[in-house]
């Protein structure tokens, strides 16, 4: 049965619009198939298998209702679980799955912040992490970062003159675990464990938080071009946002808090190991997820004396 942008008059006036924006995404989508490209597809989580895009998939893995959508026998739109449901069936952008979310008269997601709001909010992420008395980080969703404190400088010993040798789009959570140019992943790669449990877990976070932004450009463009740097395209293919990752095989040999173990070698003292936790601060009153604080707390006594002897005052 083939798909049509515009349906039958049969539908209920509440549920038309609705019924449209998912028979126009159900076109659009046969038509993309026939276009895609095996190399289009390497950064996509997608456990819904083939799909061929007609009401009788849709209506079979995702929303049995929809045949009596379409003949008025359903006089509201689906609740909301059931929309996002569809949508991760369509492959839906942010747009996209906004447009259904609207047709079927609920509220839709916000999008990333940019431009000056995003502005006005580093502005002030930044006044915290510069008063923290600990090492700290601002990331964004897209694990841009955004900020180094003093203290996170101290710690890994990078200069300032590192740091600004990074290229804008190497200046990523991700970029700094797996590429070997860059100045932190030979401080992190000495214990090869620690160093593989954080780059799994930075993955599986990457993905949870971005679930309904996998479809975006930027978060595609941003994977593709990880695909070139050693080990990433091994480790994004076996890590997956929907297991828990306590059961994940980086953890068989690791402490079981969530902690890391870095090469510090701050000036004028000797190369040290320290074990570090991360502390996740959002900005603002439970008003944005993005932008975030990571800061890095010591994992133990010893870690808690070389904090001190580089002039972290924790």
């Amino acid at each position: 049965m083939k798909n049509r942008t515009k349906t039958n008059l049969v539908v209920h006036p509440a549920c038309r619009n609705f019924v449209d924006v998912v028979e126009s995404l159900l076109v659009l989508r046969q038509k993309e198939a026939a276009q895609v490209t095996h190399s289009a597809t390497l950064w996509r989580e997608d456990d819904w298998g083939p799909r061929t895009w007609t009401r009788t998939e849709l209506e079979y893995m995702v929303y049995s209702s929809y045949k009596q959508m379409r003949n008025g026998r359903i006089t509201r739109p689906p609740r909301r679980e059931i929309v996002m449901e569809i949508a991760d069936y369509l492959n839906c952008n942010l747009d996209e799955r906004n447009r259904l979310l609207v047709a079927a008269e609920l509220a839709p997601i916000s999008h990333n912040l940019s431009g000056e709001a995003l502005e006005k909010v580093l502005r002030v992420a930044i006044s915290v992490a510069e008063n923290l008395n600990m090492p700290a980080m601002i990331i964004n969703r897209d694990w841009k970062i955004h900020y180094f404190n003093d203290h996170l400088i101290r710690l890994y010993g990078v200069t300032i003159e590192q740091l600004a040798s990074i290229r804008p789009e190497q200046l990523n959570i991700l970029n700094l675990l797996f590429d070997p140019q860059l100045p932190l992943y030979p401080r992190l790669i000495q214990n090869r464990d620690s160093w593989m449990r954080m780059a799994r877990q930075t993955i599986y976070g990457f993905k949870s938080a971005n679930t309904l932004y996998q479809f975006e450009p930027w978060y595609q463009d941003l994977v593709m071009r990880l695909m070139v740097l050693p080990e990433f395209e091994k480790h994004w293919k076996t890590v997956s946002a929907n297991a828990d990752f306590d059961a994940d095989s980086s953890l068989q040999n690791q402490h079981p808090t969530v902690t890391v173990d870095t090469i510090v070698s701050y000036p004028k003292t000797e190369m040290q190991r320290a074990w570090i936790r991360p502390l996740l601060i959002s900005v603002g009153y439970f008003q944005f997820q993005f932008p975030q604080i990571i800061a890095f707390l010591p994992a133990n006594l010893d870690s808690e004396k070389i904090f001190k002897q580089i002039g972290v005052p924790f």
